[in-house]
């Protein structure tokens, strides 16, 4: 890695790839004297425009643009250059949301305000590159698995939202029977008199809010979300998580959350359908993103029950496939009244031999034991030397595409290992969507925002 950059070392730390100074494979990220002689020389380069020397921006302006991922190649002597279309710092220090259309073969595509730029998508694209790189070079491309165990995760998020106490009670005692262990983040204001029966269930349980809106200001979300937490602690919760309203991220939240001893938050108009990633290096609160579509959305989509159930197992079978996570949201309102889907959702997971089921707050400890590991490995024809013994899976993916995820000891002949050809799946692309109908859409939500906030403010954190 050549020059300092946040979205990068973000998107590394997600893959768990090894940073070798040595390595004649670089991420360069700012304007270095020499490129063309290295790469010329055999050197392979991944960078952005604005990183390259004029002169070969000028041939690459000239030199065939693939089309689906929009990188641009070059080869230089015995060396490559890639160059990305965008760049990772600007896609992670993004922070607008905008309400986009999501892709189902059931009914009307589901709507939700999200990060306007997906930060998954530009990290599979940087991967793609990366593994592309080594693949030229010959030499095998190793990283830390995503998942202690199988190849993908599954878990189910409650976001508690205005539910009666009995909704909520209910649907804890509904999942205790198929034995699914959700996250529940709690509505606190509305079940601030009810906390200890709720709190009493197998699951775990975060602050969802005290009043249910996020303010523009640091002083009114450190006073909302510090009241709910002060009340659930009472009873003798220790909280791990944080989910805002409306899945709206704030830029204060890493600060005022850490402050507060969370470890992590869960906000889709930051990110969704991706790894968990640190969104402040200088803080240590985890991101923890989630699908952004709920079963009450899909029903507003027109999408009949069994639609619901085929959109979510569809969805859990590509991630499966991709080696994507698959975390999932609902309301105790829906989930209760239509347990009988969320029951076959969780079933058709657990069926498959290759997932995780777990929820938010395992997932928060896992990843936090995947980071403190040091990869480090020497790569010598077959053989694969690591600097200490790695006590999480790896996946090893060979210069031809087959690939591998297995322990390994600290010397490994990688013609010993079992190894399989990828899939061809890939990510659909989110559809554009009718633009009028998703500004009536954002127009209406926005109204109940303002509606909701409107109503809590004349008697703002008033707990008794």
């Amino acid at each position: 890695m050549v020059g300092e950059g946040n979205g990068w070392m973000k998107i590394l730390s997600q893959e768990g790839v090894p940073i070798n100074k040595e390595s004649d494979i670089w991420i360069v990220n700012r304007k270095i004297d020499g490129m063309r002689e290295f790469v010329c020389g055999g050197g392979a380069v991944l960078t952005t425009s604005k990183h390259i020397e004029k002169d070969i921006l000028r041939e690459l302006h000239i030199e065939r643009r693939i089309k689906d991922k929009g990188k641009r190649i070059k080869e230089m002597g015995d060396g490559i250059l890639m160059v990305l279309p965008f760049d990772p710092d600007a896609v992670f220090e993004d922070r607008r949301r905008k309400r986009k259309c999501f892709y189902s073969e059931y009914g009307r595509f589901p709507d939700e305000t999200v990060s306007r730029i997906s930060k998954a998508k530009a990290r599979r694209t940087v991967v793609e590159c990366i593994r592309e790189l080594f693949a030229r070079k010959g030499i095998p491309y190793i990283h830390k698995w995503y998942y202690p165990e199988g190849r993908s995760l599954f878990a189910l998020r409650v976001d508690t939202d205005f539910a009666p106490p009995e909704k909520v009670v209910s649907l804890e005692t509904s999942l205790q029977r198929i034995n699914l262990k959700a996250t529940f983040f709690l509505d606190v204001r509305v079940l601030k008199n009810h906390l200890s029966p709720i709190l009493k269930g197998n699951h775990s349980f975060g602050i969802h809010c005290y009043n249910h809106t996020v303010y523009p200001d640091r002083k009114r979300n450190y006073e909302n979300i510090k009241t709910a937490k002060e009340l659930v602690e009472k009873e003798g919760m220790r909280l791990k998580g944080f989910a805002s309203p409306y899945g709206i991220w704030h830029r204060e939240f890493p600060e005022i959350l850490e402050e507060l001893g969370f470890s992590y938050s869960s906000e889709f108009s930051y990110s969704y359908d991706d790894f968990p990633f640190f969104p402040d290096r200088k803080r240590n609160l985890l991101q923890v993103p989630i699908h952004p579509i709920c079963m009450e959305s899909l029903f507003m989509s027109k999408h009949t029950k069994e639609g619901i159930r085929n959109y979510f197992t569809s969805l859990i079978e590509r991630n499966s496939l991709m080696g994507e996570p698959t975390i999932i949201y609902g309301h105790p309102d829906a989930l209760v009244e239509h347990f009988d889907i969320l029951k076959e959702i969780a079933d058709y997971a657990r069926e498959k031999d290759d997932i995780w089921v777990t929820d938010m707050d395992e997932i928060d400890e896992w990843w936090r034991r995947r980071e403190s590991i040091h990869l480090s490995a020497i790569t010598e024809d077959n053989i694969i030397k690591f600097t200490e013994k790695i006590p999480i899976p790896l996946e090893i993916v060979l210069p031809d595409g087959r690939q591998t995820i297995c322990n390994l000891d600290r010397t490994v002949d990688v013609s010993t290992l079992s190894f399989s050809s990828p899939l061809p799946i890939s990510y659909p692309d989110e559809p554009r969507g009718n633009k009028l109908w998703l500004f009536l859409r954002e127009l209406e939500s926005r109204f109940y925002m303002l509606r909701t906030r409107l109503k809590e403010r004349a008697d703002f954190l008033d707990i008794d």
